[in-house]
């Protein structure tokens, strides 16, 4: 056990996590280009839209979630839904994840608050007023820039 905590604090060097810092930052920037190339596109987040409960946003992520659930993408403890209730359990083997949080952070879970900033500020800082019809496209682009956000907040917790 000592070894694999020294092993795994000698691969954490600020260069290395000034990289990831980089290409996580590079990766939030072009998500958000992708998004901006839909409008607003309401409907989108309206629960009466269609013809399940919740708006078109909300099934999106919760099944998209469901599916990334089924292949361990929650096992790693870097990575959090935004919907964790009733998430299947995974089907493939966990994978020994070298611990990279302080083990406090695990515990701590602000998609909530990341899920009102990106909706209720920063959206309409980059998606213009309209609509396009692509709703779905919009969901799972919105899903995208959400998920991007939530790893690059480990790192400042």
């Amino acid at each position: 056990m000592a070894a694999a905590a020294k092993s795994n604090s000698d691969n954490l060097t600020l260069d290395k996590v000034r990289e990831a810092l980089i290409r996580q930052e590079d990766t939030i920037v072009f998500r958000l280009i992708q998004r901006a190339n839909f409008p607003v596109n309401s409907p989108t987040y309206d629960e009466k839209f269609a013809s399940f409960s919740g708006s078109l946003l909300q099934f999106v992520v919760k099944e998209t979630e469901a599916l990334q659930s089924k292949v361990g993408r929650y096992e790693n403890p870097e990575e959090q839904p935004f919907s964790p209730e009733n998430l299947p359990p995974s089907l493939v083997p966990p994978q020994a994840n070298p611990p990279v949080l302080h083990p406090a952070a695990a515990s701590i879970n602000i998609n909530e608050k990341i899920w009102d900033f990106y909706f209720n500020q920063l959206l309409s800082l980059f998606a213009v007023p309209g609509d396009d019809g692509n709703y779905a496209s919009t969901a799972s682009s919105d899903l995208d820039c959400l998920q991007v956000k939530v790893n690059l907040n480990h790192f400042f917790v």
